[in-house]
Order: structure tokens, then sequence, then C-alpha cells
């Protein structure tokens, strides 16, 4: 194994025909992707790359094999590019009162200022919150359904509805009604 520094956030590694066969079995395996090869890339990595741990945020990570060649592993740092926190909860709503009735009480519950936003669904509104600690929402219940969402239902949240308010709903809506409220 070699490893070739190309500057900036980027590396290539490279394997003979003997490493692969070693640490892979098959080249067909290379092009399969599985768990398994995942982790093998994953500890060469780490092997080979000591300083590409978890603060160089996400790698993005080429694999070019030809039987009975070896092949080349190129390494780049993408940055920290993970802008959204880990944990997402999702409020859908069946009308617009229970919106804004529901963001009034996140308002109330210091919620402002959290990373949030407003979508538009055929059947009402959903609202993504992102919360950088687990927090429990009971107290939501009351005026929709809540999920524990994660950034996969967030991501497709995002993709496939309308956004009404980023990045802070929570705060914008709640601010306007709070004060026609009082």
């Amino acid at each position: 194994m070699t490893v070739y520094r190309l500057g900036g956030r980027k590396a290539r590694i490279t394997l003979s025909d003997s490493e692969v066969r070693s640490f892979f079995g098959e080249y067909a395996s290379l092009r399969a992707v599985t768990g398994e090869v995942k982790m093998t890339l994953a500890l060469i990595l780490e092997e080979s790359l000591p300083d590409y741990g978890d603060s160089a945020g996400d790698l993005i990570v080429e694999v070019r094999a030809k039987e009975n060649s070896g092949c080349v592993i190129t390494v780049t740092s993408a940055g920290k590019t993970r802008k959204c926190p880990k944990s997402a909860v999702i409020f859908d709503f069946d009308s617009s009162e229970a919106m804004i009735k529901g963001i009034l009480r996140l308002y109330s519950r210091k919620r402002a200022g959290i990373k949030s936003r407003l979508y538009k669904k055929p059947d009402g509104y959903r609202l993504v919150l992102f919360c950088p600690e687990k927090t429990d929402f009971f107290f939501m219940n009351e005026f929709c359904a809540v999920s524990g969402g994660g950034e996969a239902q967030a991501e497709y949240t995002d993709e496939h509805l309308k956004l009404l308010a980023a990045p802070d709903a929570v705060g914008k809506i709640g601010a306007a009604f709070f004060k026609a409220t009082n």
C-alpha cells in the first residue's frame, strides 16, 4: 500500500493486486460495495490517513480497480458539509389554524431561533424542527401528529413539498401571530 499526498485535503492510496485480493477477496466484491467492503475501506482509510479523522468532515472516496492490476483509492475532504443537526422532528398539521396554534405553543416555549422550516402539503402543513438535543414534544399532540423524522425524512420533505418559511419558521410565524393575539 502506498499513500500519496496530492495537496490540500486530497490523497491517493494505491493497492497492488495481491493487496486487493488480500483485503477484498475478488475484484467483483469491490463493484458490489457491500457493508464488508465499506468497512474494509474505512479501516484502510483510518490506517493510512490518520489525520482524516472526525475533524475532516465528509469524505469523497473514489475507488478505481482493474482486474489483476490493483486499485487506486482517491480521497478528498468535502469539508464540514452537514449543516443540519442530527435530530429532526416532523410536525404534520391538518389545518392552518392548528399549525398557527402549534407554532405559537413552540414559540412560547422558547423554540424560536432553532432551525425550522415550514412546508405546504396537499392536505395541510409540515413543520420540520432541527433540534441539537433530544427533546420530547408531547405537548404538541394537541395540534398535530409528531414523528421522530430524522434527516432522511427532512430531506425528502425539502425535495417534495413547497417551502413557505425558513430558516427560523417558528420565530417568524410565532412573532407575527404572537403580537396579533396579545
